[in-house]
């Protein structure tokens, strides 16, 4: 495997340590992880190899070869790769790290239970922006200052967001002042701040050893406290059914509903099933996770983008008041009339591309990649963070330009922020229905004001896996006054 792996082209390894030194030094010397990769992409190419430690790991950085491995042999490419951080909670289980029948299932299942619930229809606009409305309404009760609604940023999209997919998952919504959602949401944040490749690719023995302590502390050891969170509340929904306090109606509630009502089916058939509590746990702290944390990261890094691009609100603005006349909401109806907003969400994810560092998968299979040999056993990525900022495709790619995206009509099928093939995220139709919805409807209602100096398009976190926006405070000053 290392024979045929060294055949594509990256950075000379060195013993043990592998590239992370190397890594570390063009993330310096470019300002972040990502600046490093795209050095790394212009000395070796579009597929490149680097060392991660001992374990050889090949990236792909050119779109074209992507959709070629991911979708025109979507079934070679994709298994993912779960060792070390990733495995830290779910050791094989869950939709985002298992693999093989399990992952099958699972996702099929969690796809099937989300669309019942509304997933791609009229009635999950209903239930967005009901809580949309919820939340402008109880912030003014708490952080209504100088005519407006003033709040940081992160925490009012966290809120918002957050209560949405919880309401899917377990029919509860997050009251302001939570204190648990509020000690939750602190080490989610300490965690994806820090978390680096060290966490991604050392063995989960050793991330879990006293030799590390130190660091699991701060990065792995908070994902602790979150599913515990997850385990209490599936423990409480089984008492409250056991006491006759909770009855599961025909279809159930919620996602846990129905996923208690699938156990019950294969307990009565018989079946060797894999549903059972601690699946479940591992299920929802997967879905939770995914359905809070990118798209409130995605909405607080546009309103960033907007806070700096007053013209873009302009002309966002100009649009929506001749698509609804200006006496009514925007709705998913509307998509095909608002050119100039889906374009802004497309430059709004690009910009954000919240993942400094893919998630990684592994093949089953040799293959080849751009026609170079690779063996069974290798792992690979598609680096979203470097299709998103290629040159050839997106001219400036530092710089804020929706209008890009009308320019070039063929742009947005290169632009993947939910990921390409078969591990694309299953969200992605709930996640494409808030940032329409909740921006759209944001920018007729409101205008924003940043609290002193306005951030700047820059992460607090370049070097880390994720892609953190700045914290700031914003003004919400409603339009109608």
């Amino acid at each position: 495997m290392i024979l045929l792996l060294i055949l594509i082209a990256g950075p000379f390894p060195l013993p043990l340590v592998g590239k992370f030194p190397q890594i570390g030094y063009y993330a310096w010397k470019n300002g972040g992880l990502v600046g490093g990769l795209n050095e790394i992409k212009m000395k070796y190419g579009k597929v490149f190899t680097l060392w991660m430690g001992p374990i050889p790991t090949v990236h792909v950085a050119d779109y074209d070869v992507a959709y070629e491995t991911h979708i025109k042999r979507a079934h070679t490419f994709g298994h993912r790769y779960s060792e070390g951080g990733m495995d830290y909670i779910r050791e094989g289980r869950g939709i985002i790290a298992s693999v093989g029948d399990l992952w099958v299932e699972h996702r099929r299942f969690a796809l099937h239970t989300l669309r019942n619930f509304g997933l791609g229809r009229n009635i999950m606009e209903e239930k967005i922006m009901d809580e949309y409305r919820y939340r402008f309404d109880d912030f003014k009760k708490t952080h209504w200052k100088n005519e407006a609604v003033q709040v940081q940023t992160n925490t009012f999209f966290d809120y918002l967001v957050g209560s949405i997919i919880n309401q899917l998952l377990v029919s509860e919504r997050f009251e302001y002042g939570d204190q648990e959602f509020e000690k939750l949401k602190k080490y989610l944040t300490q965690t994806l701040e820090n978390l680096s490749l060290l966490d991604v690719f050392a063995p989960l023995w050793l991330l879990k050893s006293d030799l590390m302590k130190w660091r699991t502390q701060t990065t792995l050891a908070p994902f602790d406290y979150i599913f515990g969170l997850v385990k209490e509340t599936i423990q409480k929904r089984v008492e409250t059914i056991e006491k006759g306090e909770h009855f599961i109606s025909e279809e159930g509630d919620d996602f846990v509903d129905a996923f208690l009502m699938k156990m019950k089916k294969d307990k009565e058939d018989g079946v060797n099933s894999t549903f059972n509590l601690e699946s479940l746990s591992v299920d929802l702290y997967d879905l939770w996770l995914a359905g809070q944390e990118t798209t409130s990261t995605t909405l607080t890094w546009a309103c960033v983008c907007l806070l700096n691009h007053p013209k873009v609100i302009g002309k966002m603005r100009k649009e929506l008041g001749h698509v609804t006349g200006g006496n009514r909401s925007i709705s998913l109806t509307d998509r095909a009339h608002t050119p100039y907003l889906n374009a802004t969400i497309n430059e709004v994810q690009r910009i954000a591309s919240i993942l400094n560092f893919n998630l990684l998968r592994v093949l089953k299979e040799d293959t080849t990649i751009d026609g170079q040999p690779i063996s069974a056993g290798a792992t690979f990525s598609t680096q979203l963070c470097l299709l998103h900022t290629d040159e050839a495709n997106f001219k400036n790619p530092t710089e804020f330009q929706p209008e890009r995206f009308l320019e070039n009509n063929n742009l947005e099928k290169k632009l993947i922020p939910f990921g390409i093939g078969k591990r694309s995220c299953l969200g992605e139709s709930l996640a494409r229905a808030e940032l329409y919805l909740i921006l759209g409807n944001l920018i007729m209602e409101y205008d924003l004001e940043p609290v002193g100096v306005k951030p700047e398009l820059k992460t607090p976190s370049p070097c880390a896996i994720m892609k953190r926006p700045p914290n700031y405070d914003i003004r919400f000053v409603p339009r109608n006054r």
